[in-house]
């Protein structure tokens, strides 16, 4: 037990005192820093756009001067003349022309394709609403009767489940919550499996290459050489987990201070939202990682060369980009035969299932027997994968992954036969 320990540390002081280990932890927080510095200096550059407006009725033109976050309006420019000379020179970003009739308001305006973007948006409510009072007016209406026809028709989307004899309705935000934590938790896994599962490939096959496995392998045997890769690369991705949840948990009381922070999450408890779905996402982040650990390093003992390492998990890369696209896939139709299925699939669970949970498709006996069958499908291939990386990790070919497996295969045959 003690040898085991042995390569548990070597492998965790290798990979954690690395350079890319510390850019790997480093680069999220980086790329977040940046992003935040950019938007930043965005907002406080951006300046609102001026316009003009032509109108020969100034009461249209006060109401459209209220908006001052979409537009500023110069109010020395009052004819198309002036307006164009101002737009040909930028010292506006467009003007808006207002022709009135008896029966309706209409407005144009005019831009130039370099010109700032502007919101027209409250201008079009604002004249709107002026022609719905000119037309009124003209039929005789009073200000209820027009409040009457203009009231829009409401349809309410209400969602609810069934537990038992019991009706739940499900919040909508709630569940918008739950489906942005769902997205986070399935692109962590899908980072972390990617980046690890190239580690512990490279981790057996850089001793292969060296031909220092015999001596490794003279002094320990092949299960505890195995399962002490895994133990140590596994530590190594819990340490930078845990290196993201202090770093989270130092912005987050920094950051709950602001007022936007505090704004946004007036009335939400994410806490009591996500508890549910972060204590199944943590159950299969632990399988999925297991298993994906579990293939890499088998894969990892079919070549002879660091060189070829990664070539050898390409394929387990691929179904891992797989899963995580399926899991995108079902994060908008969470109800699809495909994402119902797939979530079963113990290779696609970990990022299916947290999208399936969120969006409340699926039953706790559901989430369960997932669990379960990902479970067992985990221990067949850690069993599988220790009885052939024993027969095959002293395997010095180049014939290529299928013919390097179909090599330890027979031999892994002929040691039980022997048996």
């Amino acid at each position: 037990m003690n040898k085991f320990w042995i390569i548990v540390g070597e492998v965790y002081k290798k990979n954690v005192k690395s350079g890319a280990f510390l850019s790997m932890v480093l680069s999220p927080v980086i790329i977040i820093a940046v992003i935040g510095i950019v938007a930043f200096f965005v907002n406080s550059s951006s300046e609102v756009p001026k316009i003009a407006i032509v109108s020969d009725n100034q009461e249209i033109v006060q109401l459209l001067k209220t908006d001052k976050k979409s537009y500023k309006v110069n109010a020395k420019i009052t004819t198309t003349a002036d307006a164009e000379k101002a737009l040909k020179k930028d010292d506006i970003a467009g003007y808006l022309v207002i022709n009135e009739s008896k029966s309706a308001i209409t407005g144009e305006f005019i831009k130039t394709p370099t010109s700032a973007d502007v919101d027209t948006t409250l201008m079009l409510q604002t004249l709107t609403a002026l022609q719905t009072n000119q037309i009124a007016s003209n039929l005789g209406l009073s200000q209820e009767e027009v409040g009457s026809l203009t009231q829009p028709a409401d349809i309410k989307v209400k969602t609810i489940k069934f537990d038992g004899d019991k009706q739940q309705t499900n919040n909508d935000t709630d569940t918008m919550i739950k489906v942005f934590g769902a997205y986070f938790v399935s692109f962590v896994i899908y980072m972390l499996m990617i980046y690890y599962s190239a580690i512990i490939a490279q981790e057996i096959a850089s001793e292969k290459g060296t031909r220092i496995m015999e001596i490794i392998l003279s002094s320990v045997s092949a299960t505890e050489h195995f399962f002490g890769k895994l133990v140590g690369i596994l530590l190594v991705c819990l340490t930078q987990i845990v290196a993201y949840i202090v770093m989270g948990t130092i912005a987050y009381r920094f950051g709950k201070s602001l007022d936007f922070v505090q704004n946004l999450m007036n009335g939400i408890d994410l806490v009591e939202i996500l508890k549910g779905l972060i204590s199944y996402s943590l159950i299969f982040f632990i399988l999925g990682m297991l298993l994906y650990s579990v293939l890499s390093a088998f894969l990892g003992s079919l070549v002879s060369k660091v060189e070829e390492a990664s070539k050898a998990v390409t394929p387990l890369t691929f179904v891992i980009m797989i899963g995580f696209f399926a899991g995108i896939y079902g994060m908008s139709s969470p109800n699809a035969p495909l994402v119902k299925i797939g979530s079963y699939v113990p290779l696609f669970t970990p990022f299916i299932m947290p999208f399936r949970i969120a969006n409340d498709t699926v039953s706790s006996g559901g989430v369960l027997t997932s669990i379960l069958i990902t479970f067992v499908f985990t221990g067949v291939v850690t069993y599988l994968s220790l009885m052939m990386y024993r027969s095959n990790v002293l395997v010095y070919s180049d014939t290529g992954l299928f013919k390097t497996m179909k090599n330890s295969w027979v031999i892994m045959r002929n040691e039980r036969t022997k048996k």
